[in-house]
């Protein structure tokens, strides 16, 4: 059953169902996404072993262990970006942990959370009080025979002669695995990934629904203020000409109207200038290609006939066709010489 002219404006300025699916969509993969990782991060954590077993010696990688950390050297090894702030680096200290030395790769939080151990490790004031040992966790790791060999060299640089130590006998002074506190015992990637992809997709939408519904704002002030609607819905009913995209980009005798997204229309001869926009997306790689219209108030324009990639042949049809039906004087194309036309009539106007 064909719509009648009164229900075709009335429905083109209610939000698109797609639009509202893609809300759905988007809120929906956040929510259960975020639920996933708090139920795994709760439920699924595996116990802590303790990192100081046997020295950490023979320790298998990719387990989740602890450390009590009672002291803590300065920041010996730095691995990542150029830029030494970045939180993504690696960046590894040797712990202390009764008498016994350990690897570990920490974090901003983490080296906060150790600030005063540190302090202590280095004090030589006799009556310091130690403070407390801190727990910390992450996921072992094997230790790259780059970085042991800059242990070393930091190590042999403070011992004596006689207690310097061969790379050879690094394992038995510090462990055959690190600690890295950078990691989760619980993979939480995809999820984070998932509401990333989503939070993105949800700006996007936003955005498209506002611009959708300032388009149909302006378009309907435009009707209002013209006294247009009733005459626009009559000729919908009676004196449709042409249609195009699947009936929704409709040709009338007096009016243009499209609803292929929110509702744009226009009488033409109320057109002053008229031409096809093609645009490239570049960190999308997409092409977009419209028709823009400004009216001859000289403040308002409209897009319309929006499709994604280059102009097709129904897209040059409809162009065309507009093009015949604007007043003979209206501006068609975009050129320097229009341009330069519209902006001395903007100032008239």
């Amino acid at each position: 059953m064909e719509m009648k002219g009164e229900q075709i404006l009335k429905k083109s300025r209610k939000t698109l169902t797609g639009i509202k699916i893609a809300y759905v969509i988007v809120i929906l993969a956040m929510i259960i996404s975020a639920g996933v990782a708090v139920y795994r991060e709760e439920y699924k954590m595996p116990e802590a072993i303790d990192f100081t077993t046997n020295g950490a010696i023979g320790m298998a990688t990719d387990q989740y262990a602890y450390l009590d950390v009672e002291g803590l050297t300065e920041e010996i090894a730095i691995y990542g970006t150029e830029n030494e702030n970045d939180p993504n680096n690696d960046r590894y200290y040797v712990a202390i942990n009764g008498g016994y030395l350990y690897i570990v790769d920490l974090d901003f939080e983490t080296i906060d959370q150790l600030k005063a151990i540190q302090e202590y490790t280095y004090s030589t004031d006799e009556n310091a009080v130690p403070p407390e040992p801190v727990k910390i966790y992450g996921m072992t790791e094997n230790i790259p025979n780059e970085l042991k060999q800059m242990i070393l060299d930091y190590y042999n640089n403070l011992a004596s002669e006689e207690n310097k130590l061969t790379l050879e006998e690094f394992d038995l002074y510090f462990g055959s695995a690190l600690l890295n506190v950078r990691r989760d015992a619980i993979d939480t990637t995809i999820e984070t990934t998932i509401i990333g992809i989503a939070f993105i997709a949800l700006i996007v939408i936003v955005i498209l629904h506002i611009s959708l519904k300032i388009v149909t704002r302006r378009t309907t002030k435009y009707l209002k203020k013209n006294e247009y609607e009733e005459d626009l819905a009559h000729q919908l009913d009676d004196s449709v000409e042409e249609k195009y995209y699947k009936e929704k980009v409709i040709f009338t005798k007096d009016y243009f109207v499209d609803v292929r997204g929110n509702l744009v229309a226009f009488k033409y001869s109320d057109v002053k200038w008229i031409y096809a926009h093609t645009v490239k997306y570049y960190g999308f790689i997409t092409i977009n290609s419209s028709i823009i219209v400004h009216l001859n108030d000289g403040k308002t324009h409209l897009q319309c006939v929006e499709i994604r990639g280059k102009q097709t042949e129904e897209f040059v049809q409809v162009f065309n066709k507009l093009c015949d039906k604007i007043p003979s004087d209206a501006l068609k194309g975009y050129t320097p010489e229009n341009i330069k036309a519209f902006k001395e009539y903007k100032k008239s106007h």
